[in-house]
């Protein structure tokens, strides 16, 4: 019996391009021709329409030559790549600091590698060179942002795997500074209130509020009398000003869980009451240069405070009070370690703070004070009774001990 004859393959087309359903998505693929051989340029969109016109802008690009292979891809045009493809997605603070982080960390040390050819050992070198004179908290910012590039990468084919996605970042030693208590006692919290107190008259309890409730310096900057409720005694956090690039931007809370309402007691509304009275009468004095900004906290002129303004303020009047490293966000931590102590359910402190897990709060937020351990302490008798004795939910759900 005579053989089938053997029909071979025919090449794909040069500039060839296509569009179909992908995990729920739409991958779009364009042929390219090189001196090695074909390859494929893809992208996965959201949607059929949006895949319509990448399709359309890749075969555009490929018709005047501005196509590349993957296999010339660099880091960099992958990185640039990233910031176009979530730019919309970003919030202003996150996109310009995705950016720095990008100009002036990666792309000096891997930008002109090509992406295909960057392996585990790239990764590591950068990381490790990086922890020489930089935070872990950048190390892990740089991190995030390369693994997003290339999982980028991964999901268009350009790579099988994402390389950075097992590297782990070098251990760092905790500094004496880093390791102490960023909480404030209740005594220390006093002692910094009574410093605060001259500005507070005449800008409002805004330290008062943020030691209370642990508001964000944005969130403070931002909050205006529509979004407190003297009547019902609530406060919601709704809004957001985040210095991008040394200029304060308009936004909303940092999380989702950060857009919360917060219950007041009748003592903080009436704080607020008596200086929602003076704000009024500080704007009937200084006249015509009073502008109506809305605002809760206020400059001498009505307007919202720079959020650095703040930070400046909270080291200039801790240092009033004798207190060491005082910062506007160790009064969040003031306010999680103080409510947690009294007793106060984690998952309510962590609705208040705005937090997203539960162990955020507890691990990162919470100040052990040495007044608890001798609350706490026990003898043999009371180890050997059964069920715990005095214990608070915080001490039960404690994370990592």
């Amino acid at each position: 019996m005579a053989e089938a004859p053997h029909t071979r393959r025919s090449r794909t087309p040069n500039g060839a391009g296509s569009l179909r359903p992908y995990r729920g998505q739409y991958r779009v693929k364009v042929t390219v021709t090189t001196a090695g051989g074909q390859q494929q340029v893809s992208r996965v969109v959201p949607t059929e329409a949006e895949g319509r016109l990448v399709l359309a802008q890749l075969l555009a690009d490929h018709s005047r030559g501005l196509l590349r292979s993957p296999s010339t891809l660099t880091v960099e045009a992958l990185l640039r790549e990233l910031v176009e493809s979530r730019r919309a997605e970003w919030k202003p603070k996150t996109l310009a600091n995705n950016e720095d982080l990008i100009r002036l960390h990666l792309v000096p040390h891997l930008g002109a590698v090509k992406v295909q050819k960057l392996r585990a050992q790239h990764v590591l070198q950068l990381y490790t060179l990086l922890a020489r004179s930089y935070s872990p908290s950048l190390l892990r910012q740089v991190r995030a942002v390369l693994r997003q590039a290339l999982q980028l990468a991964v999901v268009n084919d350009v790579v099988p795997r994402n390389v950075a996605k097992d590297v782990d970042l070098p251990t760092a030693r905790t500094s004496r500074r880093s390791r102490q208590n960023r909480a404030l006692s209740s005594a220390q919290l006093q002692d910094f209130l009574q410093a605060a107190a001259p500005f507070e008259e005449v800008a409002g309890p805004v330290f008062h509020i943020a030691g209370l409730l642990g508001l964000r310096r944005g969130e403070a900057a931002a909050l205006r009398w529509e979004h407190v409720d003297l009547d019902q005694g609530i406060l919601h956090v709704r809004d957001n000003l985040v210095v991008v690039r040394g200029r304060p931007t308009p936004g909303t809370p940092k999380t989702q869980a950060g857009d919360r309402t917060v219950p007041l007691a009748t003592e903080t509304v009436a704080l607020l009451a008596a200086w929602q009275g003076r704000q009024r009468a500080l704007g009937v004095m200084v006249g015509e240069k009073w502008v109506d900004s809305g605002h809760v906290f206020t400059t001498l002129r009505g307007t919202p405070f720079h959020p650095d303004r703040l930070s400046t303020l909270a080291r200039e009047f801790g240092t009033q009070a004798g207190l060491a490293h005082v910062t506007f966000h160790g009064l969040r931590h003031t306010s999680a370690s103080l409510h947690l102590a009294r007793g106060v359910p984690a998952e309510v402190v962590k609705t208040w703070l705005g937090h997203e897990n539960v162990n955020l709060t507890l691990n990162t937020y919470r100040t052990v004070y040495s007044h608890e351990h001798r609350l706490h302490v026990t003898g043999m008798s009371g180890l050997l009774q059964q069920g715990p004795v005095n214990l608070t939910l915080d001490t039960l759900r404690r994370v990592g001990t």
